[in-house]
Formats: structure tokens, C-alpha cells, sequence
């Protein structure tokens, strides 16, 4: 159970060793669901993770998530018109700024929901192919339709990509149809991105802003991702074993955006690292991030002795979303991860903890 609260640690021990005042320790309270979840979920009855009970708690999660859609659509249009849907402002598309600014309920990051609408995506996807829930397809429908208007470019692309290896690999239906449905979602995944506004300007963003830093009022979440990035870099590298600690970080950050950018982007907001592989290295050094990796590849070791499609989906996901987003740090996302994840992981505990436990007294007697 401790492998899996190494995150936890890593960010206890880096705040202890910076420690100045009592804000030094801040930076724990975001870290503590590393450790919550392992202690609370092990102590849960295994009784209540069994194969009907998971579908039971995950149907509640489609029912939540697909509420919380409807919802976001019908407050949007209930301030403005259908026209605004795609309408940008500093490069935000309106809809995604409303649920990440304006709304009044469930106000979250959108990346961190259209994680959350795929893993839904491909529970009721699942459910179309396996039992014949032809119901399913307007769930389907929902998720797919509110991804793309919130506009998370990773996401998008992942879900399309879990559509295709799940119409080749989950759907028993012949190849030529296989074939022209994924001709069809291709066809349909180009058009958007040619000709609907604002997946068109999010895709074609990525051309233009790569190699254009923020300079004044001109940035975008590419060339502003590049700006961190590229920061993240210069300060790993001149702190490479200690880091800067957890708490130092944004400040550090914006530092280097004072010194390298006459741009606007980082006043009014403080960035961290989008990237929370680099913010483990800028923040605790070499060695934090080398403990961190350690507790990722034990995620990626039970993940495959586990063997469900849904936890490959959630898994790759999130260390994809990790690349670009520091999604533990916030805890949306570290909540929805433990609790997937968890909940998976106890349906087999039995069996994989009785496995190690043998290979252990077996190791041991030689």
C-alpha cells in the first residue's frame, strides 16, 4: 500500500526540507488525496467493489456526468445565443470560458471534464457493443457533442482515438463495416476541424503559435504552454538536484516570464508548469521526479494485471493529460484518478495481492 502514496511523500518531504514558515506546507493539502485514497479504499470490504457493484457506481457516474452536460448546455443558452457558441475572445472560445469562468455550479477546468466524458464515452460505448443498449448511443452522442465544444485539442483527439480502437477492436461486426465507420468518423473528425469555427481556430492555433512567443496581448494556450515550457526547462536545469521547492514555484515562474516575455499572459495569473512530470522536477529535483516515476510505472505495472479497457482508457489518459496540464496538482483531477483507479484496483485485490504475497514467500525460500 505505501507505493502508492509516494507522491505523497515526495511532497512532504520537499516542503519540510524548504521549510521557512507555516506556508511552506501549503503545497501538502494538494497532495493529500495520494495518500487518503490508498488508506481509505484498502480498508473498504471487498464486497462492495464487486463486478455489479462497479457497474452500479459507474452507471451513477454516467447519469451525474450526462446531467451535468444538459445542465452546462441549457445555463449557456440561457445567457446567450446559439451564435456565441464558438465565439472567441483572446483566443478562448465563449463556451469553454463560460463553464471554466462564468457558470454558477460545477465550475471546473474543461480538460479535467472531457477526461471524465471519455472515460463516460467509453463505459457507454461498451455497453452498446456488449449487452445491445442502443439506449446508450444518446449518451454517447452527449459526451462526444460536449468534448468538442469545449475544445480540450488532447482530448479530442484521444477520444477519437479510443472510438476507432473500440469499433476495431471491441465491435464483432464484419471489416468492411468496421472500415466505414471509422471512414465515417474520420470524415467527420476532418470536417470539424476544417470547417467549424472553433475546433477549426483551437487546431490551426497549433500551426501558428508554436514558434511565436506571447509578446503584449497576443498568446494563446500554445505559444503560452511553450512560453512554460520553456521556462519549466531553464529553471530544471540550474536546479537539477534540489529544486525549488513546492511552494517556490510559481513565483520562480513568473520570474522567468519577467525576464523573457514582454507579454501580458502572466499578470493577471500565476502558472505553474502544465506539465506535472516538470513540476515534480522543478519542485523537488532529480530525485523527487525519479520517485515519482517509480509510483507511475507501479500504477502502469497493476493497471496491465488488472486488465480492463475502461482502466487502459482512464491510465493513458491521465499521463497523456499529465504532459500538458498539471492535473494532479488541481484536485479534480487527482480525485477522479484515485477514485477510477481505485476502485479497479480493489474489484481484484484478491488476486493481485495474493499474487505478490506468493512471489514473495517464493523469492524469499530461495
Amino acid at each position: 500500500m505505501m507505493l502508492f502514496t509516494i507522491p505523497f511523500w515526495i511532497v512532504c518531504v520537499t516542503c519540510l526540507f524548504w521549510y521557512s514558515n507555516y506556508q511552506d506546507l501549503k503545497p501538502v493539502k494538494n497532495s493529500l488525496y495520494f495518500l487518503l485514497f490508498p488508506l481509505v479504499f484498502f480498508n473498504i470490504p471487498k464486497a462492495y467493489f464487486s463486478k455489479e457493484k462497479l457497474n452500479f457506481y459507474f452507471e451513477i457516474l454516467k447519469y451525474v456526468v450526462f446531467i451535468i452536460s444538459i445542465s452546462y448546455f441549457l445555463a449557456f443558452f440561457y445567457f446567450y445565443d446559439y451564435e456565441h457558441l464558438f465565439q472567441y475572445k483572446y483566443e478562448i472560445p465563449k463556451f469553454r470560458d463560460f463553464i471554466y469562468h462564468e457558470i454558477p455550479f460545477f465550475r471546473i477546468h474543461p480538460t479535467y471534464f472531457t477526461s471524465i466524458l471519455i472515460f463516460t464515452t467509453g463505459f457507454s460505448a461498451l455497453k452498446i457493443i456488449t449487452e445491445k443498449k442502443w439506449s446508450e448511443i444518446i449518451f454517447v452522442l452527449t459526451f462526444m457533442i460536449t468534448s468538442i465544444v469545449l475544445l480540450a485539442k488532447l482530448n479530442m483527439v484521444f477520444l477519437v482515438l479510443m472510438l476507432v480502437f473500440i469499433i476495431i477492436f471491441k465491435f464483432k461486426i464484419a471489416k468492411r463495416y468496421k472500415a466505414l465507420a471509422i471512414i465515417l468518423l474520420f470524415i467527420g473528425s476532418v470536417g470539424m476541424i476544417k470547417y467549424v469555427p472553433g475546433v477549426k481556430n483551437r487546431f490551426v492555433e497549433i500551426v501558428n503559435s508554436y514558434n511565436n512567443p506571447p509578446e503584449g496581448m497576443s498568446y494563446d494556450s500554445t505559444n503560452i504552454r511553450m512560453a512554460i515550457f520553456n521556462c519549466s526547462k531553464q529553471i530544471a536545469e540550474d536546479n537539477f538536484i534540489t529544486g525549488v521547492g513546492f511552494t517556490n514555484a510559481k513565483n520562480v515562474i513568473l520570474d522567468c516570464f519577467k525576464s523573457n516575455y514582454d507579454s501580458e499572459f502572466y499578470k493577471d495569473k500565476k502558472y505553474l508548469t502544465h506539465n506535472y512530470f516538470m513540476y515534480m522536477l522543478i519542485s523537488s529535483g532529480i530525485f523527487g521526479l525519479l520517485f515519482f516515476l517509480y509510483y507511475i510505472i507501479t500504477i502502469i505495472r497493476f493497471t496491465l494485471k488488472i486488465n480492463s479497457f475502461l482502466l487502459y482508457v482512464v491510465v493513458l489518459n491521465v499521463l497523456l493529460v499529465c504532459l500538458i496540464e498539471d492535473f494532479f496538482y488541481r484536485q479534480f483531477g487527482l480525485f477522479y484518478f484515485s477514485l477510477l483507479f481505485y476502485s479497479f484496483l480493489n474489484s481484484k485485490q484478491d488476486l493481485l495481492f495474493n499474487k505478490e504475497e506468493i512471489f514473495s514467500k517464493r523469492k524469499n525460500l530461495q
